[in-house]
């Protein structure tokens, strides 16, 4: 009975915090959607050009099973709060790397470009706890995404602030000059084999990802020199 008894106790917390997660997400839509974002799930996303994605994700904690599975200060539990992730899906990049079909809306991990909300705000990761509080929690994202979530995305709104500010911007991961080659390809051919030489020739031999790159070229006609 009491194994029962906490099933159903779960069951019942999850329809609770799914009901108040969708009050919270209602709200932000609410801000989004004149602004020209669409939404499916709990993903959100705007064309800001012609292949160009901002994308805008609430992510839920999942449920984790044990007693083991927490390790304070190193992993916590998060169920029953949620997180807000930004990202920027470039289609060419999506597409000539990995041969991906189009979607009807881009996740967060379909991006080049990610970043997470509260990262801009508070400069550290944040889990915020889903209770019956809505308002408040919501007017708490809606005011990051008007501070800083916005303007982060923005700075990437189409390939020619891609490319100029993604290699120098905080959020140039190790490959942004791959990327940037990927978009060069069908603008400026020349820059791009430059780009994508420099980016070749600064991998580690031994770095297994220099075989993906010079596989990669060589799919899209680029010849790289050893």
């Amino acid at each position: 009975m009491a194994d029962e008894k906490s099933d159903n106790q779960n069951l019942t917390n999850k329809v609770e915090l799914k009901t108040h997660l969708d009050s919270i997400q209602k709200e932000i839509y609410l801000f989004l959607k004149p602004l020209g974002f669409k939404k499916k799930g709990r993903t959100f996303n705007k064309q800001t050009e012609d292949g160009i994605y901002q994308v805008i994700n609430i992510q839920s904690g999942r449920y984790e099973f044990g007693d083991k599975y927490v390790i304070p200060g190193f992993r916590e539990n998060l169920y029953g709060k949620f997180t807000v992730n930004l990202g920027v899906m470039v289609k060419e990049i999506y597409e000539l790397e990995n041969h991906n079909k189009p979607k009807d809306i881009y996740q967060d991990y379909d991006c080049q470009i990610r970043e997470r909300l509260p990262h801009l705000t508070i400069k550290q990761d944040h889990w915020w706890t889903i209770s019956d509080d809505n308002n408040k929690t919501a007017k708490e994202v809606i005011d990051g995404l008007s501070s800083h979530g916005l303007d982060w995305l923005d700075n990437f709104e189409n390939r020619d602030k891609i490319c100029k500010n993604l290699g120098t911007s905080e959020v140039g991961s190790p490959r942004a000059k791959l990327d940037v080659a990927l978009i060069e390809l069908l603008r400026n051919r020349t820059k791009a084999e430059k780009l994508f030489q420099e980016y070749y020739d600064n991998i580690e031999i031994k770095n297994g990802h220099k075989e993906y790159v010079k596989g990669l070229a060589n799919r899209l006609g680029v010849n790289l020199t050893d």
